[in-house]
């Protein structure tokens, strides 16, 4: 009994690990892609960074963007999923593409980057100029330009 109690330990100990390193993959990886899309966030405090993304993502519009992402997600898992049952081993991409040949025309996101070997380069789309919240003498402004009260 305590030899089963033990290897539940250890089986738990290691399944923590891994979680523990896929998070900070994905934390690492997310970070590391905001710093190239908006290298200015480079220099900025944890406290400027964090007003910076809650100014910018998280708020209604960015939320309305990510329920939209999450929906087309679970499509394409759900579709991964049947495709997987039913052809055995598939690739997601391939899953994919078995789904989307069988009728399926939901869009799916498309990584920016190329995949490996498939001869094509990646070429990033230019920044969009944001108007800043604050107007020239510093003070907030509420119509993207003009300072409030003027």
């Amino acid at each position: 009994m305590e030899q089963m109690q033990n290897e539940m330990k250890e089986l738990m100990r290691k399944h923590n690990s891994e979680e523990r390193k896929k998070r900070n993959h994905r934390i690492s990886t997310r970070g590391a892609h905001i710093e190239k899309l908006l290298p200015d966030t480079i220099g900025l405090s944890d406290g400027r960074f964090f007003t910076f993304l809650e100014k910018t993502v998280a708020n209604d519009f960015g939320k309305k963007i990510l329920v939209t992402l999450k929906a087309e997600q679970e499509k394409e898992d759900d579709r991964n999923a049947k495709a997987q049952a039913e052809g055995g081993g598939d690739s997601p991409a391939e899953a994919s593409t078995v789904a989307m040949a069988r009728g399926s025309n939901e869009p799916t996101l498309k990584s920016a980057a190329p995949k490996p070997g498939s001869g094509e380069t990646y070429t990033p789309k230019p920044a969009q100029t944001v108007v800043s919240p604050i107007g020239a003498d510093g003070g907030r402004t509420g119509d993207g330009g003009a300072t409030q009260g003027a």
